[in-house]
C-alpha cells in the first residue's frame, strides 16, 4: 500500500493538513472485492479465465472556521491479477483543497492537489498498461480591495506543476496572473470582468510552450432552487516558435434542484493542452479516456453536459440520466477527437439496508488524423445486490457486462464479470 503516497511532499502535506482539518467531519470506507472474469485478456480470440482482487480505501471531510476551509476526497486502489493478465497496479485518485483566510480578509491563500487516472493510448483497450496518472499541485495567493459596498477587485497569481507517472513529455509549469473586477448587482446575482495571462512551459518539449491570454464576462445568478453562469469573451494561444491562435471562448453552466428532482447543464468552449486537460475535474463521463493527454500540443475544446436526477416515479426508488458530447482539435497536430455517450442509473430500497441497482453507459470514440480508423463503440452493464449486515457493514455481490466494437478486431471483445465485496464504512 505504500505506492498510495507516491505523491510529492507537498501534496501530501496538503492531503494531510485538510484531513486533519476535517476531523469533526470525516468518513470512508474500507471495501476488499473478489471476482471472476471471463476475458482476462479482454480479448476476441485470446480468452481466459481468471480471479480478480480489489482492495479499496477512501477517505474523505470538510472543515470551515473563520481562519480557513479545507476539504479532502481520496480514494486508494490496489488491484491484483490471480493469472497475471495484467499488472498488479496501486492508484490514488481525488483532490484537495485548503484556503487559507475568510472572504473578507484582503489576502487570502488556495493550496490544491489532484490526481487521477486516465488512458495512455487513447485508442487502447483499458487494462493497467494502458494507463497513467496525473498530479496537479497549484498555489494561489490572492488580494482582494473592496472599493465600494458593490464593487470588489481582486488580482491573483497561480503557480502549477503538472506531473505524468508515464508520459513525462505532457509534464509542465505553468504561471497565471488574472485581474477581476466583481460587481454585485442585485442580493443575488453578480458581474464579473476578468483577464489572465498564463505562461506554459512543458518540462521535457521546450518547443511546445506558449502563452495564453484569456478575457470574458461573466454573469451569475443565484436562486432558492435555480443557479446559473453565464462567461463569454475572447482567448488566445501563441507559441514561443511564433504560432498562434485566437477563437470566441464561452462557459454556460446551470443547475435547478427540488426535494424531487435536480438537474444539471453545463457546455463551454476554451483552449486547454494535452498536459492540463480538464485539470481532473470530474464530469458525468465516468469511462475511462485520456483527457487529451495524448500528443503533446495545444486543443480547443468544445463540451457539454447533462445531467438528471429524481425521485419521483417512488418513494424508494432514484433514476439518474446524463448525456455528454466533446470535441478536441489538436491545434497543431493534424488529430481530432470526438467522443460522445450517455448512461443510466437506477437503484430500488427494499429495505433501509437492502438495495438493487443497475446502471448502462454507451459510449462513441472517433478520431481523426494518425489515429483515424481506430473508433470504437463501449457499452457497460452493471448490476448490484447491496446488503447491511450489521452497523457499518455491507456485503455486495454484482455483475458487469463490457462491449468494445472496435474498427481494429485487436481491440474487439466481450467480457462478463462476476464477483462480491465486504464493506465498512465509518
Amino acid at each position: 500500500m505504500k505506492q498510495f503516497l507516491r505523491v510529492k511532499p507537498g501534496a501530501l502535506l496538503l492531503s494531510v493538513m485538510s484531513g486533519m482539518a476535517s476531523a469533526q467531519q470525516f468518513g470512508g470506507h474500507i471495501s476488499a472485492s473478489s471476482g471472476e472474469s471471463d476475458n482476462a485478456y479482454k480479448s476476441e480470440t485470446r480468452l481466459l479465465t481468471e480471479r480478480q482482487d480489489t482492495y479499496e480505501v477512501a477517505l474523505a471531510g470538510d472543515y470551515t472556521n473563520q481562519f480557513l476551509s479545507g476539504t479532502a476526497e481520496y480514494t486508494g486502489l490496489d488491484r491484483r491479477f490471480a493469472e497475471h493478465s495484467q499488472e498488479d497496479v496501486r492508484t490514488l485518485d481525488g483532490a484537495a483543497s485548503l484556503m487559507l483566510g475568510a472572504p473578507t480578509d484582503p489576502v487570502d491563500l488556495q493550496l490544491k492537489h489532484s490526481r487521477h487516472t486516465l488512458l495512455s493510448a487513447p485508442d487502447e483497450i483499458n487494462v493497467t498498461t494502458n494507463q497513467d496518472e496525473r498530479e496537479i499541485v497549484s498555489v494561489i495567493p490572492r488580494v482582494k480591495k473592496r472599493i465600494s459596498a458593490a464593487d470588489m477587485v481582486l488580482a491573483s497569481a497561480d503557480f502549477t506543476q503538472i506531473d505524468f507517472t508515464k508520459n513525462e513529455l505532457n509534464n509542465s509549469k505553468r504561471t497565471t496572473a488574472a485581474l477581476s473586477w466583481i460587481r454585485r448587482a442585485s442580493k443575488v446575482s453578480n458581474i464579473n470582468l476578468q483577464a489572465q495571462q498564463s505562461d506554459i512551459k512543458f518540462d521535457n518539449f521546450d518547443s511546445a510552450d506558449y502563452r495564453y491570454t484569456n478575457a470574458v464576462v461573466v454573469y451569475s445568478t443565484q436562486l432558492r432552487n435555480l443557479s446559473y453562469s453565464l462567461a463569454v469573451g475572447y482567448n488566445r494561444s501563441e507559441r514561443d516558435s511564433g504560432d498562434n491562435y485566437g477563437s470566441p471562448t464561452y462557459a454556460f453552466s446551470t443547475s435547478y434542484k427540488t426535494p424531487l428532482h435536480s438537474f444539471k447543464l453545463m457546455s463551454s468552449k476554451a483552449i486547454t493542452d494535452s498536459s492540463m486537460g480538464n485539470g481532473n475535474v470530474r464530469g458525468v463521463n465516468q469511462n475511462p479516456d485520456n483527457d487529451g493527454a495524448f500528443k503533446v500540443d495545444q486543443i480547443e475544446r468544445v463540451n457539454t453536459e447533462v445531467s438528471w436526477g429524481t425521485q419521483a416515479l417512488c418513494i424508494k426508488c432514484t433514476l439518474s440520466l446524463s448525456l455528454h458530447q466533446n470535441k478536441d482539435d489538436y491545434l497543431l497536430l493534424p488529430d481530432e477527437g470526438r467522443q460522445e455517450g450517455g448512461s443510466a442509473s437506477f437503484t430500488y430500497s427494499f429495505t433501509e439496508d437492502i438495495k438493487a441497482s443497475y446502471k448502462a453507459s454507451d459510449l462513441r470514440q472517433r478520431f481523426v488524423g494518425s489515429l483515424i480508423g481506430r473508433d470504437y463503440d463501449y457499452k457497460t452493464q452493471r448490476l448490484e445486490l447491496a446488503i447491511g449486515i450489521v452497523e457499518s457493514f455491507s456485503f455486495r455481490v454484482f455483475m458487469e457486462l463490457e462491449d468494445r466494437d472496435s474498427d481494429d478486431n485487436d481491440r474487439t471483445y466481450n467480457e462478463e464479470f462476476v464477483g462480491a465485496a465486504l464493506s465498512y464504512a465509518f
